[in-house]
Formats: C-alpha cells, structure tokens, sequence
C-alpha cells in the first residue's frame, strides 16, 4: 500500500514553529530589558539589546520561511537561517540563565 503524505499540512506546521520561536524570543528580549532597567545593569541592557535585534531578524525569517514554504517548490531552509536561529537560540539562554543567576 503507497501512502503519500498530505503535503498542505508540514509547511503550515513549519510556519507556526517559526512564529513561537520569533514570539519567544521577542518575550526573551523583553525580559532581559526589563531585567537591565530594574537592575540598573548595563550588560543586562546590552544584552537586552541585542536580542531585541536578534528577535526582530526571527520575526523576519520567519515571514520569509513562510512565503518559501507556500510556493511548490521549496525546500529546507537555508544553512545561514539555521546557524543564525541556533545562535539567537544560545543568546536568548545564556540571557535567561544570567538573569535568574543574578
């Protein structure tokens, strides 16, 4: 018995894995602002900062990887996007541990 796959539904479910990521990062940035601010630390805030820029490219990316995703032919994503999501994904922890280790 050949079974395909019903290909309509991995990209919608691929464009909604993009979406929390980029919702969870953009909460992260936030935190570790606000965690700067209260704290009066300014690498707190640097860090802040740079997930703030980090998770608007998720938001991003991940508008592009939907648009890819809906045409026919696409394939997986670009090596770039997944090294850069792993780095953003890294930065958005080491913040997190930095901040409840405080």
């Amino acid at each position: 018995m050949n079974r395909q796959a019903d290909p309509g539904l991995q990209p919608q479910r691929t464009s909604l894995a993009w979406s929390r990521t980029a919702l969870a990062m953009v909460v992260n940035a936030v935190l570790v602002l606000r965690a700067g601010m209260v704290e009066s630390d300014a690498g707190l805030l640097l860090l802040g900062g740079l997930l703030v820029v980090v998770s608007g490219g998720f938001v991003a990316a991940g508008r592009w990887r939907r648009r890819e995703l809906a045409r026919p032919d696409a394939g997986g994503p670009p090596d770039w996007l997944l090294a850069w999501t792993a780095t953003g994904t890294v930065l958005a922890c080491l913040a997190g541990g930095w901040t409840a280790l405080r």
